[in-house]
C-alpha cells in the first residue's frame, strides 16, 4: 500500500463486550460444545495468523483486539483490503485470500476452526451454519452499501463516518483506536493523507474529538459526529 506508515504504538487488547454474531441464539450446552471445537491463538503485534494444510481456517473469530487482511496491490506491494475488530468474524476464505495475509494490530486472540471440524460441527448445532450464512451477506451488504456511499459524501462526512464505524465496532469506548495509519485511512475513504489530516484537525478544533495519543481519537461528541456523517451503517471491508 501506498501510504504514510506511522510507528504506531500497539493498542491494548479489548475484548468485544456483545456476544459474536456466529454464537447468536446458542444454547449454554451448544456454546460450550463449540468453544471446546475452537482452538484459540494469541497473537503478538503484527505476527500472521496461522495457516493450516488447507490455508487460512475455514472459520475464524477475533476474541480479543484487531486483525488487518493486506492483498496483493495490482503494481506491486500490499494494500489494506480489510479490518476485524473484537466479536467479528471471518468467513471462510474465498479465491482473494489465495494471495492475502492475516496480521494482528497489537496483541490479538484468536479462535480457529478448520473445515473438518466445523463441518462436524454444523451437524451437531445446526444454528452456527445459519449464522455463518449471515454473517457472510451481511458482510457483502455493507461494503455494497460503503462503496455507494462512498461516492455521495463530502471529505468531512466520510472521516466523520469512519470514525463512528471504528467507535462502533469497538465497542461504543470513549478513546477510539485507530489501527491505521493515516495514509491507510485516505485510501479506505478515497482521499489523499493531506485531506484526511486536514479534516482531522478540523474536527479537533471545532471540539468533536481529541488526538490524546498518535493512534488514539477520543471522540467528545458523537451525536454531531453522526449527524456529519449522516448515520451510515458503515462495513467491515475496505
Amino acid at each position: 500500500m501506498n501510504a504514510m506508515n506511522y510507528n504506531w504504538a500497539g493498542p491494548p487488547l479489548r475484548r468485544s463486550k456483545i456476544r459474536p454474531e456466529l454464537f447468536q441464539g446458542l444454547t449454554l450446552t451448544e456454546m460450550r460444545r463449540t468453544r471446546k471445537r475452537f482452538d484459540e491463538c494469541l497473537l503478538a503485534d503484527g505476527e500472521a495468523l496461522p495457516r493450516d494444510r488447507h490455508g487460512l481456517p475455514h472459520v475464524a473469530l477475533v476474541k480479543e483486539g484487531t486483525l488487518r487482511e493486506d492483498v496483493a496491490a495490482p503494481h506491486g506491494g500490499t494494500r489494506l483490503f480489510a479490518l476485524t475488530f473484537a466479536g467479528e468474524t471471518l468467513p471462510p476464505p474465498g479465491p482473494r485470500h489465495k494471495g492475502s495475509f492475516l496480521r494482528a494490530v497489537g496483541t490479538a486472540r484468536i479462535l480457529t476452526c478448520s473445515r473438518e471440524v466445523f463441518t462436524t460441527l454444523v451437524t451437531e448445532v445446526p444454528r452456527l451454519q445459519i449464522n455463518l450464512l449471515q454473517v457472510v451477506q451481511d458482510q457483502i451488504a455493507e461494503v455494497h452499501r460503503w462503496q455507494t456511499l462512498l461516492g455521495r459524501k463530502t471529505a468531512a462526512e466520510r472521516i466523520a463516518s469512519i470514525l463512528t464505524w471504528f467507535h462502533a465496532r469497538q465497542g461504543s469506548p470513549n478513546d477510539v483506536i485507530l489501527p491505521i495509519s493515516r495514509g491507510e485511512l485516505g485510501e479506505l475513504s478515497g482521499m489523499t493523507v493531506e485531506t484526511v489530516s486536514r479534516q482531522i484537525r478540523r474536527l479537533e478544533k471545532a471540539g468533536l474529538i481529541a488526538l490524546p495519543k498518535r493512534n488514539v481519537v477520543r471522540l467528545l461528541d458523537v451525536e454531531t459526529l453522526l449527524d456529519r456523517s449522516e448515520g451510515a451503517q458503515l462495513p467491515r471491508a475496505a
